[in-house]
């Protein structure tokens, strides 16, 4: 008798089969498998001395950041008072940056209207230039008077500071005249004192021949001063050292344009004789030279150059 077709029994056989060929395959990777956990236990097995150190190392590390942390800790209420005493500052750059932000509009409506000045500027340059160009032309030709002028100027300017050195010595000279005038009867006939009235005092011959050694022969002022110049030093130098008021005396050459300043210094006693150092500072032309004598009174009561 024939046994009817089961379903049941085919799909069994056929689960049981694909259940043989699955665990065949994976007969197949066993080897790989196993390589691979050789493999990873001698990993581990090299790991494992390690571990040890890994712990330490992660201890040391939780120590510093535990001290980390307490730093942080103790820091943190400065930075945060920090922080706070920060804000009414930051709040104040921002409020004068708002007010910044507020200007701008007009600055920059100022702005525009400096280029518009810039293009007006521009465009009167051309007349602008022209007009600078006369004022350089009338520059250059008052420069030219003047460079002109600049030579009688220098010579006016000398003769100016040449009157303020004199202003005071005619004054002192026409106080010595007053006095003089009342001695000049006794004084005339010793012949000390001869044509005063004419403005040239004549000194007698006794009085010349103590007074030749004023000017060295060595010097440049004996090479330039004419006799005439040296006369009149002569002249100045005498009514100097008789007048006990008077320290300084000047004295002019219209004629050679020479001139000079004599100068008397204190009073000293030589060979029980009254003496006096006496400074002649000479000019002539262009240059000077000062000279330095002592001259002392004689006898016969006449001034010598010692």
């Amino acid at each position: 008798m024939t046994k009817p077709f089961s379903y049941s029994q085919a799909l069994l056989a056929v689960a049981i089969a694909f259940l043989a060929w699955s665990l065949f395959k994976f007969t197949l990777q066993l080897p790989a498998i196993i390589s691979v956990i050789e493999k990873t236990t001698q990993t581990v097995d090299s790991v494992s001395p390690k571990i040890t150190d890994i712990v330490t190392e992660v201890a040391l590390v939780r120590v510093e950041v535990a001290k980390v942390r307490a730093l942080v800790a103790q820091q943190a209420p400065e930075i945060l008072s920090q922080v706070a005493a920060s804000l009414p500052v930051v709040q104040q750059v921002i409020v004068e940056s708002e007010y910044y932000s507020r200007q701008l509009p007009a600055l920059l409506s100022q702005l525009a209207s400096i280029e518009q000045q810039v293009v007006k500027l521009q465009a009167s340059m051309p007349a602008i230039l022209k007009r600078v160009d006369d004022v350089v032309n009338t520059t250059n030709n008052t420069t030219a008077e003047v460079a002109r002028w600049r030579a009688h100027s220098t010579r006016y300017l000398e003769e100016i500071e040449l009157s303020r050195d004199y202003i005071p010595q005619y004054l002192s000279r026409i106080e010595n005249t007053i006095v003089d005038a009342k001695t000049i009867g006794k004084e005339a006939s010793s012949g000390l004192v001869s044509g005063f009235f004419k403005g040239v005092i004549t000194l007698p011959f006794e009085v010349v021949a103590g007074l030749a050694g004023i000017v060295d022969v060595n010097s440049r002022s004996a090479k330039y001063l004419t006799a005439q110049d040296v006369a009149l030093m002569q002249e100045k130098v005498v009514v100097l050292l008789n007048d006990s008021k008077q320290n300084k005396s000047l004295w002019q050459n219209v004629a050679s344009g020479n001139h000079g300043i004599i100068i008397k210094g204190k009073m000293t006693i030589r060979n029980k004789r009254q003496c006096f150092n006496v400074t002649f500072n000479n000019l002539f032309g262009k240059e000077k030279e000062t000279l330095k004598e002592l001259m002392c009174i004689n006898d016969k009561g006449l001034w010598k150059v010692n």
